[in-house]
């Protein structure tokens, strides 16, 4: 019976394109017009001598399949048989194949390659554990969607500890390039011997070749029973490269327990290296001038609304620590105005800093009357002056507790030419400002001592006194 396209197998199922052809059957793209879906027929060729032993062991791959529900293992539908013809309706997957992969790119970044192996591994754990061993994993037999879905395909050679053997003694089931040497010494394959294959397709994936190659099939399958695996190069990560070999033992003893164990290894492994990338992602900001970016920490309030523990600002990274003031500042000359460029009057967390030379622009300055604010911010504490120092101190703390925190001070000029000290007390105002808020205080306290005798002039008293003697003579 000879396939053609649009052909209706059991009245349900319609053949549209021919995918691929082997040598026991071919597959086909098809149609289930019952459910209106997509699926997969893989058909036993009719022009094969001993059918009987090739549609025997279609049904066993049919068998094996049908209790095989994984979200990573392509699922069975339905088996049907006409003419001497097995048809197996499986799921449709349309996605590349791992081979397809590999061969576009060659070695694979870790981070991709790792999320397949980890969703065969699980795969082939649930195969595993209803006693079905694969026999054949390659990279043509993983199937990878666009979105990272896994499916293992093709269970057309697998063994289960359930059924009774088909293959004679001594004969060697698998591709040679992915056999494991128990395999390919003919002895009965195991769950490591999947976990050897696997290792496999993960050291072609990280290296871009596989670890034996040969003139044919019988020299490659000779090389993985007696060639030393050549080590991963050392771009691989050193946790990963070491599993990966001992996933490679040649005594499946030395390999891992099972594919559950090789799927959380892998795992673990994929998450760390997630994270290794992520921190070398962060890089730190750096502002239009050249100057790292520092980062505000807000720290709690308490009930009273302050800062707890007083601080306000945090900074990070350290910055150098702000320059001393001169404890005697250059006298002025009453002609000549103080000349402040350059300087600024920094506001900390607590109080008000006299001016001084300061050129970071990452904290809140005043220069003269207009404020000119960085990238740092100011608290609300209250300003309390401390008569007792003299000068202006400032200091910055390390890098885990940086506060600005300074004490107020008065600065003295003391002239030459006339031998009188003027003391300006230091309030955080501008010159300017702080010479209106004198000449008020002056005015309310002029008020205040009016009509006081005790403050009258002499000349007030006469005129007091001669105002009284009027007044008695009328």
């Amino acid at each position: 019976m000879k396939l053609v396209e649009g052909q209706l197998i059991h009245n349900r199922y319609r053949l549209d394109r021919r995918l691929a052809q082997g040598g026991m059957g071919e597959v086909w793209k098809g149609y289930d017009i019952q459910l209106n879906r997509v699926v997969a027929i893989k058909a036993l060729r009719g022009d094969l001598t001993d059918v009987e032993a090739k549609r025997r062991r279609l049904r066993i791959e049919a068998h094996n399949s049908a209790d095989l529900a994984h979200p990573n293992i392509a699922a069975l539908f339905d088996y049907y048989e006409h003419d001497g013809i097995g048809f197996l309706i499986m799921e449709y997957v349309d996605s590349e194949s791992l081979a397809d992969m590999y061969h576009e790119n060659g070695a694979v970044d870790p981070l991709h390659l790792l999320p397949i192996l980890v969703q065969v591994a699980r795969g082939l754990y649930v195969a595993h554990s209803h006693g079905v061993i694969h026999r054949d994993v390659k990279p043509a037999n993983i199937m990878v969607s666009k979105d990272g879905e896994v499916k293992i395909t093709d269970f057309g050679v697998s063994y289960s500890t359930n059924q009774a053997q088909i293959t004679q003694d001594g004969m060697v089931v698998g591709t040679a390039q992915y056999i494991s040497p128990e395999q390919a010494q003919g002895k009965k394959a195991t769950p490591q011997s999947d976990i050897y294959s696997l290792g496999v397709v993960a050291y072609e994936g990280l290296c871009g070749h596989r670890p034996f190659t040969g003139a044919t099939p019988v020299d490659i399958a000779a090389a993985h029973v007696n060639d030393a695996v050549p080590p991963l190069p050392d771009t691989v990560d050193v946790q990963l490269a070491q599993f990966v070999m001992s996933m490679l033992s040649k005594d499946p003893r030395d390999r891992p327990k099972d594919a559950l164990v090789v799927s959380r290894t892998l795992s673990h492994i994929e998450r760390r290296l997630m994270d290794q990338q992520a921190a070398l992602d962060d890089t730190t900001m750096v502002s239009r001038d050249g100057r790292i970016a520092r980062r505000v920490v807000s720290a709690p309030y308490s009930a009273d609304g302050r800062v707890a523990g007083g601080n306000a600002l945090a900074l990070r990274p350290q910055q150098p620590s702000l320059p001393e003031p001169t404890s005697e500042p250059e006298p002025q000359s009453d002609d000549k105005p103080a000349d402040n460029t350059g300087k600024a009057l920094i506001v900390s967390s607590t109080e008000i800093v006299s001016i001084g030379n300061y050129t970071n622009a990452g904290d809140t300055a005043f220069n003269g009357t207009e404020p000119v604010t960085g990238t740092g911010e100011t608290d609300s504490t209250e300003h309390v002056d401390n008569p007792d120092e003299s000068n202006a101190t400032t200091e910055a703390s390390n890098v885990d507790d940086s506060v600005l925190t300074t004490d107020s001070s008065k600065s003295s000029i003391e002239s030459d030419d006339n031998d009188t000290t003027t003391s300006t007390a230091t309030s955080g105002y501008a010159p300017e400002v702080q010479a209106a808020l004198d000449t008020m205080t002056a005015t309310v306290h002029a008020i205040q001592d009016i009509g006081t005798p005790n403050n009258l002039t002499q000349d007030n008293a006469g005129e007091v006194e001669t105002t009284r003697n009027r007044k008695e003579q009328q």
